[in-house]
């Protein structure tokens, strides 16, 4: 169990209103806090653990990191029940935040994980759609490019694909999803889907669209990684991945009550 007085939480200076107030209250339960101060995070003591979110700054820090050891814990929003970007139901309060240890995002099944809390999301799984023709890409976020050093990942994966299947492909980025353009409509009839570490992929997974991945993504635990296979993609059991995703994702409530500190593996 890791213990929350040992921790940093660093708090970026773009971070929106509503992003604030709630990471100022999860500070206020925590050891330190830093607010847009990198220097401060490269000075902490080595028994203190940075948090960090998705700031592409920290990455040669991270890097740093990582190349000695040192523990950290990354967070970002939800895998499910999120409020914003989503074709899945959408959370209460603020949604869910999934939080990990030395990763962007689950790296394992948890070993007989109870279905408890992915049972409360009440989020309906589809059968796998096992025929389809076309290929959906989603694009990363210009800030999910930066962090992890991608940039053209999108112009390189549509050419590569163009390479290994005749398939249309058909491109879709996260403000598609708040102006409209929904996320199942593009996966209406689709092959398969294609990103980096997009959510969409777990969401694709979710409504039974077979997706193709970075290993960094929680979803390549239930999907491939090698565009080479793209005619050939997987089926397997889902529910213990999905409980297990359940398990890395805490509401605003538990990222305050001491809830995460109890459970973050």
């Amino acid at each position: 169990m890791i213990d929350p007085r040992k921790t940093c939480l660093y708090i970026p200076p773009e971070l929106k209103a509503f992003k604030l107030r709630l990471f100022e209250r999860i500070g206020e339960k925590l050891g330190q806090v830093s607010r847009g101060d990198i220097k401060k995070l490269e000075e902490l003591d080595d028994d203190i653990i940075p948090v960090i979110g998705c700031t592409p700054e920290l990455r040669p820090t991270i890097d740093a990191w990582v190349a000695r050891g040192r523990d950290f814990i990354y967070w970002d929003r939800g895998y499910a029940r999120r409020v914003f970007a989503t074709d899945l139901p959408v959370g209460e309060n603020g949604g869910f935040y999934r939080w990990h240890v030395n990763a962007y995002q689950m790296r394992a099944i948890r070993e007989g994980c109870s279905p408890d809390r992915w049972q409360r999301l009440k989020t309906e799984v589809t059968p796998w759609k096992r025929s389809g023709s076309h290929i959906v890409v989603a694009e990363p976020s210009q800030t999910y490019m930066r962090l992890h050093r991608i940039e053209g990942w999108v112009e390189r994966t549509i050419a590569e694909l163009k390479s290994l299947t005749d398939r249309r492909i058909v491109t879709r980025n996260k403000e598609m999803q708040r102006s409209g353009r929904k996320l199942h409509e593009d996966l209406n009839g689709a092959h398969a889907l294609v990103t980096h570490g997009s959510n969409a992929a777990v969401e694709a997974v979710v409504m039974g669209c077979p997706v193709f991945v970075h290993p960094d993504s929680a979803a390549s635990l239930v999907g491939l990684t090698d565009l080479n296979q793209i005619e050939a993609p997987i089926y397997p059991e889902r529910q213990p991945w999905l409980n297990s995703l359940a398990y890395h994702q805490w509401d605003e409530r538990e990222l305050v009550d001491g809830t995460l500190w109890r459970m973050i593996q």
